[in-house]
């Protein structure tokens, strides 16, 4: 059998990078899009990173469908299953992603179990283990943590994130191939934007350095850099003991804040417009109901979050980038993109 993977959502920001990871490493991929118009685009970007696309195919392929999925798994010794819907803008219908993310998910596994692949990675995040009522503060979480999608502290996002991770354990373990499923939980991701496509955190990154936010929420989550999160998903292909495990990828929490001064820094034609104070807590909540991305954070305002990613660093044999480096690298390829 070949060196074959079944990439979901490859025109997705984290799934670019897993993908130049993937040819860089020699697997050949078959990248799944939503309509074939993001393929010329996502070769571009591809190309423009200088990876080799000799081994790269594209199928279209629909998550609220099954047509296809179990054809397109043929052949493939592995499947990431990387996309998934991840709005700025939080939605009032909280199970709104969830066919989507929950769904789909099953259906990717189903294709996976038939064509009877090695391995599948699902990338999913720790918003699928840290958010649920009455927390101490500082809150510490780790592998076997799960955020309660029943609470209403849980937005459309978690929500999805949620149900589609425990949806992925429940089904493998029916099938007795729990320890063919790892799953990738990042935190919040930054690095090199690769192109203009929208992409959540890199949105973050693009309104504090347009000025648009007058002071950082009293917020802070586990960094996770894009380069690592590609790299633990290509490992966790052939690593002997990530089966069955959760893998938390991520070095340092930091504060929004923080996150400005880190960008203040890298970037002193911006200092002025990054937010030099944080905001109080009834602010941000009283903003939340005129802007919904500053709702996503409302929950954890003010909890000091804390989680140890050791495990997964010893697991996959590499330490995890500081914060500082990814922040930085995110902040200058907004401004060569030309997004602030």
């Amino acid at each position: 059998m070949s060196n074959r993977v079944l990439l979901t959502g490859i025109s997705g920001w984290i799934a670019k990078h897993i993908a130049i990871e993937l040819l860089n490493s020699g697997y050949e991929v078959i990248g799944t899009v939503r309509n074939t118009d993001l393929i010329e685009q996502t070769k571009k970007t591809l190309a423009s990173q200088n990876t080799p696309l000799e081994k790269l195919s594209f199928v279209e392929l629909d998550l609220l469908k099954d047509d296809g999925w179990n054809e397109a798994a043929k052949g493939c010794k592995y499947i990431m299953h990387v996309a998934s819907p991840f709005p700025l803008k939080t939605s009032r219908n909280r199970e709104g992603l969830v066919p989507a993310a929950k769904d789909g998910t099953i259906r990717v596994l189903k294709a996976g179990v038939n064509a009877v692949v090695e391995r599948i990675i699902l990338t999913s995040s720790i918003v699928a283990m840290f958010r649920k009522q009455n927390r101490t503060n500082p809150y510490t979480f780790g592998e076997n943590d799960w955020s309660d999608a029943s609470w209403s502290g849980c937005n459309d996002y978690f929500v999805s994130k949620t149900k589609a991770e425990r949806a992925a354990w429940d089904f493998m373990e029916s099938k007795g191939l729990k320890n063919k499923l790892t799953s990738i939980c990042p935190g919040g991701v930054f690095g090199d934007a690769l192109d203009t496509k929208e992409k959540t955190s890199i949105s973050y990154i693009k309104l504090f350095l347009q000025g648009k936010y007058p002071g950082a929420p009293n917020f802070g989550v586990l960094i996770s850099d894009v380069k690592d999160i590609a790299k633990a998903h290509v490992l966790s292909l052939t690593k002997p003991n990530v089966g069955g495990r959760r893998l938390i990828v991520g070095s340092e929490v930091k504060k929004m804040i923080e996150l400005s001064k880190i960008m203040a820094e890298a970037l002193p034609d911006y200092a002025k417009k990054l937010p030099k104070k944080e905001l109080p807590n009834f602010l941000v909540k009283i903003i939340s109901h005129l802007d919904t991305s500053a709702k996503m954070m409302v929950p954890d305002l003010g909890i000091k979050m804390q989680t140890d990613a050791s495990y997964a660093e010893e697991l996959l044999g590499f330490k995890f980038k500081p914060a500082k480096g990814c922040v930085e690298e995110a902040a200058k390829s907004v401004v060569r993109l030309g997004l602030a």
